[in-house]
C-alpha cells in the first residue's frame, strides 16, 4: 500500500506586482499551521520515507518546517509535478515510477490548490478542497493506482489536537 500525505502549503506573504507567485515566502501563520500539520503526522505514526515538494518557496518551506518539527533529516526532493500549473497525469506517473516495487510507503507530498484536489479527485473519484495548511491523507493500491481518501483535516480541527 501506498500512503500520501498530502499537505497544502501553508499561508503566505500576498500576491504583489514584483514579486513572482513562485517567490512567495511563508509568514509565521504559515510556520505555525505546518507545525500543527507536524503534530497531526506525530500522533498518528506516520513514518515518512520520502517527501516530495514543489519548487515554490512557500511549499518548499512547508516542508522543511514539517520536518524540522518531527526531527526528520529527509531530503526535500523538488519536482515540477507538484506546480500548480501541471496536469495531475505528470505527477501520477511520478509516484508510479517512485513505487514501481510496489512496497509499503509513506510519501508527504507538498503543493498547492486546485492542483492537489484534482489529484485527490483523479485518484479516489471525491471531490475534496484542501484549505491553506490542510492535509489529506490518501491510500493507494500500487497496482491499480486507485486509491481511497482516509483523511481529510483543516487547520481548524488541527488546532484541537
Amino acid at each position: 500500500m501506498l500512503h500520501l500525505i498530502i499537505v497544502r502549503h501553508g499561508e503566505a506573504e500576498p500576491k504583489i506586482e514584483n514579486l513572482p507567485d513562485k517567490d512567495r515566502k511563508l509568514i509565521k501563520k504559515g510556520i505555525k499551521q505546518m507545525r500543527r500539520v507536524a503534530n497531526f503526522i506525530d500522533i498518528m505514526g506516520y513514518k515518512i520515507d520520502k517527501v516530495f515538494s514543489s519548487p515554490y518557496i512557500r511549499a518548499y518551506q512547508s516542508a522543511e518546517v514539517i520536518l524540522e518539527e518531527l526531527d526528520e533529516d529527509l531530503k526535500i526532493e523538488t519536482i515540477k509535478e507538484l506546480e500548480p500549473d501541471q496536469d495531475v497525469s505528470t505527477l501520477i506517473e511520478k509516484l508510479k515510477e517512485t513505487n514501481s516495487s510496489q512496497a509499503e510507503q509513506v510519501i508527504m507530498l507538498v503543493g498547492h490548490e486546485p492542483h492537489l484536489s484534482t489529484f485527490i479527485k483523479s485518484v479516489t473519484g471525491g471531490e475534496v478542497e484542501l484549505k491553506k495548511g490542510g492535509v489529506a491523507v490518501v491510500e493507494i493500491d500500487p497496482a491499480s493506482f486507485k486509491g481511497k481518501l482516509t483523511i481529510l483535516l483543516t487547520q481548524k480541527v488541527m488546532k484541537r489536537l
